[in-house]
């Protein structure tokens, strides 16, 4: 029987790459030092060495800068924490994510799972105004241990008093969301994008969250 679902939060009910667009449209436009470079190209360049939020950030400003021939290396810290200070403000959700959110707490316990620095996750919860939602967060800085480490999820099993069998895990990262969560014995729901290749494993795959409903409803019957 399912009794609670895990989510990840980044491109699974965040859309990260479209927030980071946003933020660095504003960040360019709060730094006067940056005025002298293309707004375009200081956010193009920034994204693709964010490596899809995977890359360490500093490192990624680093060599955004110095692809658009702007090594000022001093500014880069001032970035930084403006980006920690700032970003997290104003999340923007996936479409259907307050429906789709709603509806299923009525039904089940609701958790979730993400790597991140834990002022900058909680932020994005609470200012989407989805926290609410959620019996369970845990955030890997807090916990002391990033996904794929099966101890985050363990973390939220717990919180949520279920067994691995009882919960599904709907995340968009073949490796550090869906792969661990099925070694764990949990059921598995793949969010489709153009990051990730299809997990190998027969797991079911929804384009957006309005689609979960139908795969929870096939594993609630079987």
């Amino acid at each position: 029987m399912i009794k609670a679902i895990l989510f990840d939060l980044d491109e699974t009910l965040i859309d990260r790459s479209e927030m980071m667009r946003q933020f660095l449209l504003e960040q360019h436009q709060r730094f006067s030092v940056l005025h002298s470079i293309d707004k375009a190209s200081f956010v193009e360049a920034c994204i693709r060495h964010q490596n899809n939020g995977y890359a360490n950030k500093k490192k990624a400003y680093i060599s955004a800068l110095n692809e658009i021939s702007f090594p000022d290396i001093p500014v880069v810290e001032l970035l930084l924490e403006d980006l920690y200070t700032h970003y997290g403000k104003f999340p923007v959700l996936f479409e259907g994510v307050h429906q789709v959110l709603q509806t299923l707490s009525l039904q089940f316990h609701l958790g979730v799972v993400s790597n991140g620095r834990t002022s900058v996750q909680l932020a994005k919860l609470e200012n989407s105004g989805i926290a609410k939602y959620f019996s369970s967060i845990c955030i890997s800085e807090s916990i002391g241990c990033k996904k794929p480490d099966p101890i985050i999820f363990q973390t939220c099993l717990h919180q949520l008093s279920v067994a691995p069998e009882e919960a599904v895990f709907v995340g968009d990262n073949p490796c550090s969301d869906i792969e661990p969560a099925i070694a764990l014995g949990m059921r598995a729901i793949w969010v489709e994008n153009d990051n990730f290749d299809q997990p190998e494993d027969d797991v079911k795959a929804v384009v957006g969250l309005n689609d979960v409903h139908s795969i929870l409803a096939g594993f609630i019957s079987t």
